[in-house]
């Protein structure tokens, strides 16, 4: 059958969507196992972590549905991989994402719940969303014009979603012309609004202002006739913060990856989360270094006695904070070993004048097996926040498993 120039670029774009994910998107076994213990770092994922902590999630907002940020490749953990993951929950009514090549890689991965688009699309990349049924953000009177113009082109009715600023200052439509844009909206007949959100800021006070804008703007359109779709506002700091955001759903991100956005928050004890991933990395130089010998560019770690010194594949490059080595561990062969210096593509890791680790060893630099080596127990060694070690480069191979 010949293919109509839709069809070719929905598949053209679709392809290198999935391409942009790196070899390792579909974890052929034999091909992943080949890479898994030679050269690289690699991400194993926990599905039963992550369904537990969509459950944990769900409690804490009174059974309210949870639409999930999986935005910058959820936090390099994969969107892919943690979206098909999510698609069992329950408690998921959805999945957010800002990169219109991600929206539709995670369809050409068949993932069948509602996507919301929170950020722009490129043109080439419009037919296909709308083919895929991918819901488009309506954040300004552009915005809004552009995706005007695409009813022109086809008998679809296209889901939209209002994305309203009220006082982030960064994105949406300002409040104060949400209402005209929503009648305009409304006049479309081939425009169905699905979704009306907003982003709060951390600020109780101003966050609680936000709220009251977003639902005297809801009540007016509401109040014209007009549908809002479902109505959303709490990213994971504000569902913890203020009952009041919660609206008719919530939007966390970093809750869902096993993490609190604060240290010390009191839910934690009452809806424990998992972390549901590991980064690990295979031991590929082992010398011991002599007493005054140094590490890095910058000499940054001095040898005050002679000792044996690990070289792992992974920096800050591919996301693996430099901060480490201002007091981070890792775990290799069931003990904690010092961090001693981070460049962009390794990180170096002090053994002591004896040790058993030999080359190819498997090290685990972030995972749930200790306390130290967690996303909070890392911040809290290296005195910083647990979201410096939840940035990771895409091209990371990840696998996933039922369980740790």
């Amino acid at each position: 059958m010949k293919k109509n120039r839709r069809q070719f670029i929905y598949e053209s774009f679709a392809g290198l969507a999935t391409m942009a994910m790196g070899p390792y998107v579909f974890g052929h076994d034999r091909v992943f196992a080949k890479r898994l213990y030679d050269s690289k770092p690699w991400i194993e994922l926990s599905k039963s972590a992550y369904l537990h902590n969509a459950s944990q999630i769900n409690k804490m907002v009174g059974g309210k549905p949870i639409i999930a940020v999986l935005k910058n490749n959820a936090y390099g953990l994969g969107d892919v991989q943690v979206a098909k993951i999510l698609d069992g929950s329950p408690a998921i009514a959805a999945v957010a994402l800002v990169k219109d090549e991600r929206a539709i890689a995670l369809r050409t991965n068949r993932f069948s719940k509602p996507i919301l688009l929170m950020g722009d699309f490129d043109s080439v990349a419009a037919n296909a969303l709308v083919e895929q049924e991918i819901t488009l953000s309506i954040f300004s009177k552009a915005s809004f014009k552009k995706i005007n113009e695409l009813t022109k082109g086809t008998n679809k009715t296209i889901k939209v979603a209002l994305y309203i600023d009220t006082g982030l200052g960064r994105m949406g439509i300002p409040y104060e012309e949400a209402v005209y844009i929503g009648e305009e909206v409304s006049k479309n007949d081939k425009l169905s609004i699905s979704h009306t959100f907003s982003t709060l800021t951390s600020p109780k006070d101003f966050a609680e202002q936000q709220i009251q804008r977003f639902e005297e703007i809801t009540k007016e359109l509401n109040g014209k006739g007009i549908t809002t779709g479902i109505k959303h506002l709490a990213p994971s700091l504000s569902l913890l913060e203020l009952p009041k955001s919660h609206q008719e759903a919530v939007r966390p991100g970093i809750l869902l990856h096993g993490s609190f956005p604060m240290a010390n928050r009191p839910e934690a004890k009452q809806y424990p989360l998992q972390v549901p991933y590991r980064l690990k990395a295979p031991i590929i130089r082992l010398e011991k270094l002599k007493t005054g010998d140094t590490i890095g560019f910058s000499r940054f770690y001095k040898v005050r006695k002679d000792e044996w010194i690990a070289t792992l594949p992974v920096g800050w490059a591919d996301g693996y904070d430099s901060g480490a080595e201002n007091g981070a561990v890792i775990l290799l062969g069931g003990e904690l070993y010092p961090v001693v210096n981070v460049n962009a593509s390794h990180t170096n890791v002090s053994l002591g004048s004896k040790t058993k680790i030999r080359v190819g060893d498997i090290a685990t630099l972030i995972g749930p097996e200790r306390p130290e080596i967690t996303p909070e127990g890392f911040g809290k060694l290296v005195k910083g926040h647990n979201y410096l070690q939840i940035n990771y480069k895409e091209s990371i191979p990840k696998k996933t498993y039922e369980s740790f």
